[in-house]
């Protein structure tokens, strides 16, 4: 790749593609560069550093779910809302498992663009929880448990959990889990 081919967006899927092969916590700027096909330091025209490719990474993913998110939930309410943010959450986090855990690492950062990204996808789910009795201060409780729910379900899949009992299908438990929490909200539900 010549070098006025190269641009933030290039190296930011080249980040992505890397991750698919190997851990993306090894991933380093010499491991760009050879993929690339430039030498390492001309990578520094576009990045100070592994971890801000790394930022724009999460901050694309960001918008990526979100966007998702946004067209799934039109028309949705209530119930039907959580089922489908839920799925797709789980859909988005499974075709991008090799890049999932930079989702998990935002509260960690003070990159303004991901404290924006991580914020609108929290904004999602607390109007969702619109649709119930809650206080703001119950809905801010209600997406803690949600999220924990979904990430903790995501996590321990990722890590290879859920394989001891073949009877017991893991897409099975989280959709139960799902309707478990909704079953929580429904003598709150406003309807």
């Amino acid at each position: 790749m010549k070098k006025r081919n190269l641009s933030q967006e290039k190296i930011v899927d080249c980040l992505r593609e890397l991750a698919e092969e190997m851990d993306i916590q090894q991933v380093t700027f010499q491991h760009l560069a050879k993929r690339l096909d430039i030498k390492s330091p001309s990578l520094y025209n576009y990045f100070k550093n592994i971890r801000e490719v790394k930022t724009a990474l999460t901050a694309k993913l960001l918008q990526e779910l979100n966007d998702q998110l946004r067209r799934a939930l039109v028309g949705k309410s209530g119930g039907d809302a959580l089922r489908v943010y839920a799925k797709t959450y789980q859909s988005f986090a499974f075709a991008n498992q090799s890049v999932y855990e930079l989702l998990i690492s935002v509260p960690n950062t003070k990159e303004e663009i991901l404290l924006e990204g991580i914020h609108e996808t929290n904004q999602i789910i607390l109007q969702i929880f619109d649709a119930f009795q809650l206080t703001k201060e119950e809905k801010i409780h209600r997406s803690r448990e949600l999220r924990s729910m979904i990430h903790g379900y995501l996590s321990l899949r990722f890590l290879g959990y859920f394989t001891k009992e073949p009877k017991v299908d893991p897409e099975e438990s989280y959709l139960w889990m799902i309707e478990d929490f909704i079953t929580t909200l429904s003598g709150r539900h406003s309807d």
